[in-house]
């Protein structure tokens, strides 16, 4: 896909035809006020690449599937970091339905909007590959959580498969079966929320035919598909449930909960359908085995829909607030929902037409445009909360050396009587020897440090802080630059600390898809443990 290109005359966008008075207002209004965004060029220059492909750097590699990868790259235009799919033509022209899926994903991502569901940013396309840019996430993904803590506390549990079945549900009530959900297809953010991916093998229905079993392709990950999916009968929606059961299966024990070794289709399928589970640590409440069991079940007519497991009781245990079936999420942003300080930066420096911004992003269509705003508000988002995190740091300090010098100022004015009266007390030749004793004592005790028993009285009334306040966002705009590269640079590559080296986590085993497009991407864990711990 092109790369959109720069407009004509940015002091007419604003007033162009069919952009209200209200918008026009608030983009005089932030105007002003926009910090600077400039991108330098020593970051372009440092970040290592391979290849420039239209507004993207593109850096080093990230995942490996038979005929996609997962590349690092920078968006030049704003200095902020994004994942690439790369799609091999060549590769998938071997298969129609491949091709064919191919399309497919860009146009799910168009259809669906959701807080924890990944951005597809903008797709490209050369003569020989076929490129998607998403956003980073910037947490790793849960495979890397659970690999480093064995298994997760299920407070954390609860709080990630709720995230998982508000997206689910939302691709639903939209028509779209993700057909692929797993541990590894859940990234995660920088504040920790889940993020689902890779929509390769999923497809659509007719909303009001979600509740009928239409769909037949045989897909997915074994370990993780539903027993009537790899019995090759007609399925519907129900399939992704049976994969949020489970991955919340292995999010609480650390294994999965139907295994076979060695791997065999026919075994797999019969202990799935027997309900031969793996056993269940004996730590794990009864409310949490008997919701994940019943996203197990192996009838799919038996099993609950998403919208009727949102409102168990378990899932919503600490959340009578906000009880998961009661939240909704709006498919499309309004007019009103655009920050308007990036829509007058992308008028003004970038020269878009307001109103091509507004039905873009309206619309969810994701191109150039798309890709500029959501960084951008990115990158403005980290700016403001480092400037806020900044002013804090220093009203701290300010306060801590206020009250240092008040101290300083106290001790001196308790201690300059004491003085004067021990001088005084023995130029009267030790009059009332005794009470010069006490007296002498007291000076004494008052400037002696305080006895590690007694209360001391703070320096500050201040909490303690360290020497340098963390913040994610970036170091103060540069009068000079405008933005400085720590402003744009952040570090973002955290699966190398996660994943612990040499402890065999992983088990790959054949897949049961009948196209080579998923056969290197589709793998199961049959073991998350440390053998010496598995069962």
């Amino acid at each position: 896909m092109p790369v959109a290109t720069v407009k004509s005359s940015p002091e007419d966008m604003v007033a162009e035809e069919g952009v209200s008075q209200w918008e026009a207002a608030t983009l005089d209004r932030e105007r002003l006020s926009f910090p600077s965004l400039k991108v330098s060029r020593e970051l372009l220059r440092s970040f290592p690449h391979s290849k420039r492909v239209g507004s993207y750097l593109v850096g080093k590699m990230i995942n490996k599937g038979s005929f996609a990868k997962v590349m690092e790259g920078l968006h030049i235009g704003t200095g902020e970091k994004v994942a690439i799919k790369v799609i091999d033509k060549k590769k998938a022209r071997q298969d129609s339905y491949v091709l064919k899926n191919m399309k497919r994903e860009p146009r799910i991502h168009q259809s669906v909007r959701h807080p924890h569901i990944v951005v597809l940013l903008e797709t490209l396309e050369t003569e020989n590959s076929y490129y998607m840019a998403m956003e980073l996430c910037a947490g790793g993904d849960l495979m890397d959580r659970i690999c480093e803590r064995k298994r997760l506390e299920e407070r954390e549990v609860r709080r990630y498969t709720r995230q998982i079945l508000s997206a689910v549900e939302h691709l639903h009530k939209h028509g779209i079966v993700h057909r692929d959900l797993k541990i590894e297809n859940f990234l995660l953010d920088e504040h920790n929320n889940i993020k689902i991916v890779d929509f390769g093998l999923s497809n659509t229905l007719k909303v009001e035919s979600l509740s009928l079993e239409l769909l037949n392709t045989q897909c997915g990950s074994p370990a993780y598909a539903a027993p009537e999916l790899l019995a090759h009968r007609k399925y519907g929606p129900k399939v992704d449930v049976w994969s949020v059961g489970v991955s919340m299966f292995a999010m609480l024990t650390g294994t999965l909960p139907f295994t076979v070794e060695p791997f065999n289709i026919k075994q797999l399928h019969q202990k799935m359908v027997n309900g031969d589970i793996s056993s269940i640590p004996s730590d794990i409440s009864k409310g949490a085995v008997s919701f994940v069991l019943s996203l197990l079940e192996p009838d799919p007519a038996k099993r609950p829909s998403v919208r009727v497991a949102m409102e168990e009781r378990w899932i919503n245990e600490g959340y009578a607030k906000k009880p998961l079936h009661t939240l909704s999420h709006k498919n499309r942003l309004c007019p009103e929902d655009l920050n308007s300080s990036v829509l007058a930066y992308m008028t003004e420096t970038m020269g878009y037409a307001l109103s091509e911004l507004i039905h873009t992003l309206t619309t969810n269509r994701p191109c150039a445009i798309m890709a500029s705003y959501h960084l951008l508000l990115n990158k403005l988002s980290r700016n403001q909360k480092g400037f806020k995190a900044s002013k804090v740091y220093d009203s701290l300090s300010h306060t801590h050396t206020q009250n240092e010098t008040t101290n300083e100022k106290s001790s001196k004015q308790t201690s300059r009587p004491l003085r004067i009266q021990q001088t005084t007390e023995c130029q009267s030749n030790r009059r009332r020897t005794d009470n010069l004793h006490i007296k002498d004592n007291r000076g004494d005790d008052e400037n002696r440090p305080p006895s590690p028993s007694l209360p001391q009285l703070p320096h500050s009334v201040s909490p303690s802080i360290p020497p340098r306040l963390p913040s994610p966002s970036p170091a103060p705009l540069s009068a000079a630059d405008g933005a400085t590269d720590e402003e744009i640079a952040i570090t973002l590559d955290t699966r190398e600390t996660l994943l612990p080296e040499g402890k065999g986590l992983l088990t790959y085993s054949k897949q049961i898809c009948t196209h080579p497009y998923y056969s290197v991407d589709i793998y199961y864990i049959c073991v998350l443990l440390c053998p010496s711990v598995c069962v």
